[in-house]
């Protein structure tokens, strides 16, 4: 052993099998946001704030996958006390930017979701209420950093065990990451005898994932399109659905993980996991509206289906005046 030998575990990481789950995952997430990047800029460039979000997401995200792999090559998800002092710092650096960059791609991804619902609804109260969630995820990020980077002084105190640094107590950061909710996950200070963890809670998180995924059913069938169309994107928007569904084993691992574990290291990695799969789930969502186009295509193609056309609707109808047609985000 290389630690202390205080834990008993086997030597069996999960570090690797955690990276088996999140590559093909992040694959598939490269592969819809490169064609939703490529049917916004050809046949002419259309891109727009939803875009751009998205892609501070994406960028996130690879960082955070790349940075991930660092942390694994050095024994992340390996009982502690295998572990030399010197790969316990650099998994503790590595999973202290992993955590302050996590909160922008989460964040991001569902701003993204919320300025494609600017544009497909002039109904004064849900812009409001989009308007209000985009402050509320920008807030989150920034609060949320904020919150990782004051808990102690100097910085490199988190990880590094000859920093000599000074941290606030366990029970203040903890409310202090309370406080900031519904982002990533925790920061472990790895030089303390206990783990000083910031749990940052899925609440508000969660309220957005579902409004963003009922949201788009509310506003899309009044629009002047057909219902196999309207159906197809109602699906296609409502797949936040699915990422909120990721969140739930990250709040029941949240409350069943013990920061002050010596195998803290090792038992941190599910929470971890799911962190990342909630992650890359909300970018595959937030980019998943635009395959409208392809998947419209393919169907034509493949089988001979009709592309969609908008219903014929007067133009003095109020209906048609309040929920226009999608045509610039989803039809060309």
């Amino acid at each position: 052993m290389a630690g202390s030998g205080v834990d008993a575990s086997p030597d069996l990481s999960i570090g690797t099998r955690t990276l088996a789950v999140l590559y093909p995952l992040f694959a598939v997430a490269l592969v819809v946001f490169c064609i939703r990047m490529f049917t916004r800029t050809r046949p002419k460039y259309r891109l727009n704030a939803s875009d751009y979000t998205v892609a501070v997401a994406f960028v996130a995200e690879a960082l955070v996958i790349a940075l991930t792999t660092v942390a694994v090559a050095h024994g992340f998800g390996r009982p502690s006390s295998y572990l030399s002092a010197d790969d316990i710092e650099i998994i503790g650096a590595t999973t202290f930017t992993v955590f302050c960059v996590a909160f922008w791609a989460s964040s991001f991804a569902r701003i993204s979701v919320a300025y494609l619902l600017l544009q497909i609804t002039q109904q004064r109260m849900w812009r409001v209420v989009l308007w209000f969630s985009i402050g509320i995820q920008v807030v989150i990020a920034v609060a949320s950093d904020i919150a990782e980077l004051v808990q102690c002084r100097p910085i490199r105190s988190i990880w590094a065990h000859d920093a000599g640094g000074r941290c606030f107590p366990p029970d203040a950061i903890w409310m202090m990451a309370y406080t900031f909710v519904g982002g990533s996950l925790c920061a472990v200070d790895f030089s303390t005898p206990w783990a000083n963890t910031s749990f940052v809670r899925k609440g508000i998180g969660m309220v957005s994932d579902v409004l963003f995924a009922v949201l788009p059913a509310l506003i899309i069938w009044k629009l002047t399109r057909s219902s196999v169309e309207k159906t197809l994107l109602t699906v296609l928007m409502g797949l936040g659905v699915v990422a909120m569904a990721a969140g739930l084993p990250k709040i029941m691992t949240m409350h069943t993980f013990d920061p002050r574990s010596p195998n803290v290291v090792g038992d941190m990695m599910p929470l971890y996991l799911w962190s990342r799969v909630e992650e890359i789930l909300l970018i595959i969502a937030a980019c998943a509206p635009l395959l409208k186009v392809p998947i419209e295509n393919s169907l034509h193609r493949r089988f001979g289906l009709p592309r969609f056309t908008p219903q014929e609707r007067s133009l003095n109808t109020v209906q048609s005046r309040t929920y226009p047609s999608v045509k610039t985000e989803f039809s060309e």
